[in-house]
């Protein structure tokens, strides 16, 4: 496999995986402002700065208000980790290996990406955000769900799913950090705001199925970062990431002393996660566990890159 198209396939997961993890934690934040008893514009600087650039917002904009910010993350084009730039970005890496995935999902993505091309900021005011939202999680979990049922199992398929378990092992600690520094003192959240952070990542039922835990953020915490039945739960995606890079091995050019080194740090990683103890993760501790869970995956990515891209290119989370 070439340089260019594995890093295409690479780029393809990661992208349409962060896109649906955007809309997911948009859709928290909404539910949390809703809870919310501060002011609006704290809200949405807090929204802003989670998923953008803040000085790049208040370059352009005096205020931090509902219209501009929700422009600005997910319809705004020019923004480096808009909505609308991720989901640009997967298709424009899909567009030069056509030939490599099966035809189906060009149409899925092209047709998405001219959908959300032609939404309007207003329009998604006046109709709820959370239909948005919504809508946005169907058109990409159909692009996903295709990929699953006609992608043949060869190293295209190994490749992207990599990109994709990456990046949603990371916008899951994403997600923990954003909400967990917004957890009242003395473990004191609210019902819905915990409700919140646990349907964003849809472990709501799964939870409840799969989990002693008392309904908490610490205990929300531990579900997320160690479930190992739980599709999204970080362990389960070390884990899936682990497994593609293994099943590469005779199927792709790469060097096999290169993906065997990329294959030992995720086995690493796997394994660290799996000796966290449970009773461990606290809010006391929760922000240092996700820095040092972040700072291993970003390694993970960097490898990635070294290993299997063109000299020069870097890997962006």
């Amino acid at each position: 496999m070439l340089d260019r198209i594995a890093e295409s396939l690479f780029w393809i997961g990661r992208y349409t995986e962060r896109a649906e993890n955007h809309v997911r934690l948009l859709d928290v934040y909404y539910h949390l402002r809703e809870d919310s008893t501060g002011e609006d514009e704290s809200v949405w600087r807090r929204i802003a700065s989670t998923l953008g650039d803040s000085a790049s917002y208040e370059e352009r904009y005096s205020n931090y208000e509902e219209r501009d910010v929700l422009h600005f993350l997910t319809l705004d084009p020019t923004q480096a980790n808009s909505l609308l730039t991720c989901v640009i970005q997967a298709r424009e890496n899909l567009k030069k290996i056509r030939e490599q995935l099966p035809t189906e999902l060009w149409n899925l993505m092209n047709g998405f990406y001219l959908w959300l091309k032609g939404v309007h900021v207003d329009e998604v005011i006046q109709q709820s955000p959370h239909r948005f939202f919504q809508r946005v999680k169907e058109g990409l979990s159909a692009f996903q769900g295709t990929a699953v049922s006609i992608t043949l199992r060869d190293e295209s398929w190994h490749m992207m799913e990599c990109g994709r378990y990456l990046e949603r092992s990371e916008n899951v600690l994403r997600l923990l950090q954003s909400v967990s520094q917004k957890v009242p003192e003395q473990n004191k959240a609210s019902y819905a705001f915990t409700l919140a952070v646990l349907k964003s990542a849809g472990g709501y039922e799964a939870f409840r199925k799969l989990d002693q835990e008392e309904f908490c953020m610490e205990g929300v915490a531990r579900f997320l970062l160690l479930q190992e039945k739980f599709p999204r739960s970080v362990q389960f995606a070390v884990t899936s990431f682990e497994q593609h890079l293994k099943a590469m091995r005779g199927q792709t050019d790469t060097s096999g002393s290169a993906l065997e080194r990329v294959i030992r740090m995720a086995g690493k990683a796997r394994s660290e996660l799996g000796w966290i103890d449970r009773n461990e993760i606290h809010l006391d501790s929760l922000g240092d566990v996700l820095q040092q869970l972040m700072a291993t995956s970003r390694q993970l990515g960097d490898s990635i890159a070294k290993y299997f891209f063109s000299p020069g290119r870097e890997v962006i989370a």
